[in-house]
């Protein structure tokens, strides 16, 4: 009997003190995050606009909070919880039309620090899960003034996307630094929900999958 108790507290020991040896190594920082999205939209079949008239891009702001997590001195796992614009613009001799599409999303990014100093680059990847808030279609047009359609109910509810890129932290203070990184959001969710017209069942047969570059700016207080 006192033999199994000593074991126990041995036990016990070794494994507060590997426990203790993994939260001494564990950083955590938290803090805001903004930037600009140049959206781009796929969409398929490709289609086909009146004479003169191309699919460009929509610019809009993205801005939310970052949150990491480190272990094992390098390797970080990062959270993003954010609000986006994204969207694609239709152009012409004429005017233009914009769809614009609102979201919260959540990227979960997977992060590898490099070197130890003042300025840490840093290479990230991971998905990314969007919620649609709103999407419009708005029309600048010379001469016309035509109100915005909602285009929520032909719009899913939900987006998916892998972002990839890199960056660096600038650390003003050894708690404090600046962060500053490029991404580009691959999306691979079909944000095409088109209505069923009556009796009949709606087409799925349309993908539009939202794109977009970003350059994004934060502050990191790094708590742990």
């Amino acid at each position: 009997m006192k033999r199994s108790s000593i074991a126990l507290c041995i036990i016990f020991a070794c494994t507060a003190f590997f426990a203790a040896q993994a939260m001494a190594q564990m950083e955590f920082g938290v803090g805001p995050i903004v930037g600009v999205n140049f959206g781009t939209a796929s969409i398929s079949p490709t289609p086909v606009y009146p004479t003169g008239y191309t699919q460009g891009g929509r610019t809009g702001m993205k801005f939310g909070a970052q949150a990491e997590l480190g272990f094992a001195k390098m390797f970080y796992v990062e959270m993003e919880p954010s609000f986006i614009g994204k969207g694609y613009s239709i152009n012409g001799p004429q005017g233009s039309a914009t769809v614009s599409v609102s979201e919260l999303q959540f990227p979960v990014l997977f992060k590898v620090k490099f070197m130890k100093g003042v300025i840490r680059p840093y290479a990230f990847a991971g998905p990314n899960i969007g919620f649609v808030l709103a999407s419009t279609l708005s029309y600048s047009i010379t001469g016309q003034t035509i109100p915005d359609q909602d285009l929520k109910s032909q719009t899913s509810s939900t987006d998916f996307a892998i972002d990839f890129g890199g960056g660096a932290e600038y650390n003003v203070t050894p708690k404090i630094g600046i962060t500053l990184d490029v991404r580009y959001s691959l999306g691979v969710g079909n944000l095409a929900n088109p209505p069923a017209t009556p009796g009949q069942v709606a087409t799925t047969s349309q993908t539009n999958h939202a794109s977009g570059f970003q350059i994004l700016a934060g502050v990191m207080f790094h708590i742990i």
